[in-house]
Formats: structure tokens, sequence, C-alpha cells
């Protein structure tokens, strides 16, 4: 596959589900039965990663499982970092919402008003329309993309949007691609400097990095499942890595607002019709309160979920994809909610 950013959605097979492995009462405590869960799953193959869980603001099961890369020899620890996928996303939407805030642009701006060496069509398409996916851009064209320049060039190019914006919803790298030249143009900054600088520190996250290129340490690397490392390549830059702490962090932040206003959030929430992705994926608020946030995110043989509402936070992050992560996250909230769970034993992968 060709794209480097490939939004994949989290699917569930209901023969697997049932077939994947047999329900576990909750004979033990909490953090006992989320080790068994995982210790299974370590042991069935079908979970190599990084989990982190918690439950009412506190954090009580925090584990590294498996392999760092595909040699078998270098084992996660929760310092790595993960490649997060289209959750990374979240990153260029809050800071096109810290823009708005300091008054340095409007969502119903057109993007021409920033990006002047763009097409006519940019007349036509508004800040509003990058943030939930219906700009009418045409996808990116992978095959010939190598970095970003050459992405500006093959947009310098199009004649004509796909659909008029506003009308339709497409989940598109190009309305990314845009907001992170928007940022920059604003800023003077280069997109992956800003979120470090600007987004990132001041929360406290510190060891976050974007694009990360295969010399980083403590930097999970991709495999499949024949134990064939993927080649890391950005078609478009902007990419952040997270490990456990940072993740959860950056969850608390839009949770209690640190970096944006609840109004803002709000916005960022809000999706072009129901089930809609938007700039944080999807959630909803209620009182100034964010009652849930979920995204999930894959790249490569990455995948990661976030799931947090108002008792509990779940974060989990593979670097070798099974499609399996919504069947986890349900053992989990079973488990936290002292129901019996079911052991993921099986694969889902497409």
């Amino acid at each position: 596959m060709n794209t480097i950013i490939n939004k994949t959605k989290i699917t569930i097979f209901a023969i697997a589900f049932i077939t994947c492995g047999h329900f576990y009462g909750q004979s033990g405590n909490i953090e006992t039965n989320l080790d068994t869960l995982f210790q299974k799953a370590l042991k069935a193959k079908t979970f190599n990663g990084n989990v982190l869980v918690a439950k009412d603001g506190k954090i009580i099961y925090e584990k590294a499982f498996g392999q760092a890369n595909a040699s078998s020899t270098i084992p996660l620890n929760k310092e790595y970092r993960f490649h997060i996928g289209s959750i990374a996303k979240e990153f260029n939407a809050v800071g096109i919402m810290m823009l708005k805030e300091q008054g340095k642009l409007k969502l119903d701006d057109p993007i021409s008003k920033f990006l002047p060496e763009l097409p006519s069509w940019a007349n036509t398409i508004k800040i509003i329309h990058l943030l939930q996916y219906t700009s009418g851009l045409p996808q990116i064209k992978w095959s010939e993309v190598n970095q970003d320049s050459d992405n500006m060039l093959n947009l310098q190019n199009t004649l004509v949007l796909d659909f008029e914006p506003g009308t339709k919803y497409d989940y598109n790298n190009n309305n990314v691609f845009l907001q992170r030249r928007i940022i920059e143009k604003i800023t003077n900054m280069n997109f992956n400097s800003f979120v470090i600088k600007k987004i990132l520190k001041p929360i406290g996250i510190k060891n976050a990095v974007v694009d990360p290129d295969e010399k980083e340490m403590l930097f999970a690397k991709s495999f499949n499942n024949k134990g064939k490392e993927d080649i890391l390549k950005y078609n478009i830059s902007g990419w952040t890595a997270l490990n456990l702490q940072d993740f959860y962090k950056w969850s608390e932040a839009i949770n209690t607002f640190k970096i944006i206003t609840p109004e803002s959030t709000r916005e960022l929430f809000e999706p072009f019709s129901k089930d809609n992705q938007t700039g944080l994926g999807g959630g909803n608020i209620e009182n100034n309160k964010v009652i849930n946030h979920v995204h999930d995110g894959a790249a490569f043989n990455y995948q990661a979920l976030l799931i947090s509402n108002l008792s509990s936070t779940i974060i989990l992050m593979t670097n070798n994809k099974q499609n399996n992560l919504e069947e986890i996250s349900n053992s989990i909230e079973s488990i936290l909610g002292s129901k019996p769970y079911n052991a993921i034993e099986q694969s889902v992968r497409n």
C-alpha cells in the first residue's frame, strides 16, 4: 500500500469474536484480570504493544507486551513511542483552534487567504471544511508523493474539486495536509516544531517525537505476522509518536481544556453528519465536560486506540496490527465493570 497514513476502521467479525476465546469471570481484582487478558493475548500473538488503563482519573494499569521490532531480541517497555496514525491529526486540528482563539484565523476564512498559491477553488474552501473533511479536495496521489512539496505541486495542478465544498463528507488526508500548511503560514514555524514547542511542551509532554526515523531510540518498529519489518516512509510530514504517559497527558489535556476552550473543543467534536470523523475523531461535550472521546488510527502495521469517558481512559498501541483493538477495549471495559470478559485468542486481520 502506497499511503503512509491509511485510515483503517477497526472492524468486528461476529464469528471471530464468538470463537476467538472464552469468557472469564471476575475471580481476581482488576489488575489481575487485566494481566490475565494481556498475557493470554501475548501468548496467542494477538497483541504486541503497550497498554494504559486509568479509572476515575488514576492510572491503574500500565504495561508493555512483546517486542520492539521484528528481531524478537528487544522487548518493549513503557517508554517506547509508537506511531499513532490518524490520531496524530488531532494536533493540527487543535493547532487550528489555538490560532482561532488568538484571533489569527476564523473557521469561515477561505483557505486562499493563507495559501494564495493554490488555484481559484481555494476561494470556495473554508477552514471548517478542512476540519470536517468536506472540502471536495481529491485524495492524495500516494504513488506520486514522496514529500510535502510533491503534494503541494499536485494540488497546484489540480483544476477542479471532486465536489462542492461543504456538501459531502470524504475522509481525506489533503484536508490534514492543508491544515498543517496554514499553521505554518500563520506562525512562520515548521509544523513539526509548532507541535513540539507550542502544543506539547506547554502541557508537560516531553518525550514526543514528530516524524521519527529508523534511528530514533525508544521508537517501536512495526512488523507483520511473517516477521517482516515495515520500511518507514512519510509521504507527507507531521506525524507525532507518543509513549503511554504522554498519550495519557494529551487525553487529559483535551478533557480538562488545558490547550483550547470548551467551546473550541465542542467545535472540533462537531461532525458534518452523524458518525463522520472530526478533528478529534469522535466525542461530545455536555455542561462543559467531555463525556467521551474516541479515536483510532493506523499506519503500516501500527495501530492505536483511545477511548476516554467520565470514568475511565483506555490507551492501546501496537506495532503488529491485528485489527482487534476494539475487541480488546471491550474486554477491558467489562473488567472495569466487574463483568465477564472475553479472552482475545484470535486475530481479526483482514
